[in-house]
This record gives C-alpha cells, sequence and structure tokens, in this order.
C-alpha cells in the first residue's frame, strides 16, 4: 500500500488575515463594563483591526495605593496576551489607575515583555479625545473619592485639560460602580455640569456611560465624552496612523 504525502499551502487568505492590526486589551479583574462597551462600539464601527483581552488583578477598595500596585503587575499581563507574538497596541484599560501609575511607567513595563507595541492608556486617550474634539473647558464627573479625584485632576491638568468643576460620587469599590443605573449616571452628570464648560468628562471603565452619551447629552444640553469611547476612539485613531 503506497501512502502519498501532501505538504499543506497556506492560503493567501490566511496570510493575509495575519498582517491585521492586532490590539491587546488589559482590563482590571473587577471590571465588568469595558469588555461590553468594547464589543459593542467594535461591532458598530467595523474597524480594521484584531483584539485580544487579558484580566489584570485588583483588589478593592479604589484608594490611591491599590491603584498605583496595578502596575507592579502590568508586565505579566501583557506578556499573556498571546504570549511570544507580536503586538501591534497594547492598551491598560483604568482611568484612575492609569492616571496615578503614570505614562512612562506603563510604557516601560508593558514593553518590557511586548518590546515592539506602541502603548496606550485610558487617561492618556481622554487627554487626546480632549484635544482632538476641540474642547477648551470642561466638567468631570467620577464615581470615586476626592483623594483619587483630585490624582486623575492633576494628570488631566499636567497635559493640558483645563476644568472649570469637578464632581465626585465617593465610592470605593468599582463592581458597584458598574451597577449604577442610567438615571443614577444622568442625575449626576446635570449635577456636575457647569454652564461654563464646553462638554463633561464622565470618568471610570467600569462606568455605564459610554452606552448612554446620547441620553446624557440631551440631559445636559452639551457633549459628553467617557473613559470607554475615549478609549475606542483613540485605539482607532492609532491603528490607523500605523498604516499610513
Amino acid at each position: 500500500m503506497t501512502i502519498e504525502s501532501k505538504k499543506y499551502q497556506i492560503s493567501d487568505a490566511l496570510s493575509e488575515r495575519r498582517d491585521r492590526p492586532s490590539v491587546g486589551l488589559i482590563v482590571l479583574n473587577t471590571d465588568f463594563t469595558f469588555e461590553r462597551d468594547f464589543v459593542r462600539m467594535y461591532t458598530e464601527q467595523k474597524p480594521d483591526y484584531d483584539f485580544y483581552f487579558n484580566r489584570i488583578y485588583f483588589a478593592n477598595p479604589m484608594t490611591p495605593e491599590s491603584l498605583a500596585a496595578i502596575g507592579d503587575d502590568l508586565t505579566e499581563a501583557a506578556a499573556l496576551i498571546l504570549p511570544n507574538y507580536d503586538l501591534d497596541l497594547v492598551v491598560f484599560n483604568c482611568t484612575s489607575s492609569s492616571s496615578i501609575v503614570g505614562d512612562e511607567a506603563i510604557e516601560l513595563a508593558i514593553q518590557e515583555s511586548k518590546p515592539t507595541a506602541k502603548v496606550l492608556s485610558t487617561s492618556q486617550a481622554v487627554v487626546a479625545n480632549f484635544k482632538a474634539r476641540g474642547f477648551k473647558k470642561i466638567s468631570v464627573l467620577t464615581p470615586y473619592s476626592e483623594e483619587v479625584s483630585s490624582l486623575l485632576r492633576g494628570y488631566l491638568e499636567r497635559n493640558g485639560v483645563e476644568m472649570v468643576s469637578s464632581m465626585h460620587m465617593d465610592m470605593d469599590d468599582d463592581r458597584d460602580v458598574a451597577m449604577l443605573p442610567a438615571d443614577e449616571i444622568i442625575k449626576a452628570a446635570k449635577a456636575a455640569i457647569h454652564n461654563d464648560a464646553d462638554a463633561i468628562f464622565i470618568s471610570c471603565t467600569a462606568m455605564r456611560s459610554a452606552e448612554i452619551i446620547p441620553e446624557i447629552e440631551a440631559a445636559i444640553g452639551k457633549p459628553v465624552f467617557t473613559s470607554n469611547q475615549a478609549t475606542f476612539d483613540q485605539i482607532s485613531n492609532m491603528i490607523e496612523n500605523l498604516h499610513t
């Protein structure tokens, strides 16, 4: 009996698929919201890249210390996204933590395991969205304590964001933040907006604000941008720029 041996040829379609940009997304293990927001926006807008999630450890409550500690695990969290495979972009998705850990530290930690990847954090994306949309002055709404909120405000100010008002909801567990109903978020936004603000920024990847942006804008009469929406927009911008 003769056995014929053949070599399988990889199709052109598969080769093209491997050439699509790849984005790694690091999400807190306590975050109920970011993934569902991201998948919804991805499905609606159909951008030309592939994405891969990984979760990173976080221990509530949300304090400056616990949020800063997340930075220690960024190298491993990035490494576990398609191990030994290059990614075009790795994104750390947490507004408060990224503003505390800092841009340089986040980039160094992620590029230790993904050295060729571009790096983005939620706080960087928020600043980029503020500038891209031409806002001059904003109001800020956060779910955090005043201590954590003040650190976020400091980051925004250092990066050229002018704030005319800020309101915090004094919550210490991001799982509770994810359970806030739409009417409570809208109510808080109405209380937080200032007449002199061009827009309101609603912070936290856990808060379910991105899905109700039109409702919030109708309630306050001004533009709204959020952590998850800003991050998605900036990912798309960065991927587009990589290939132009």
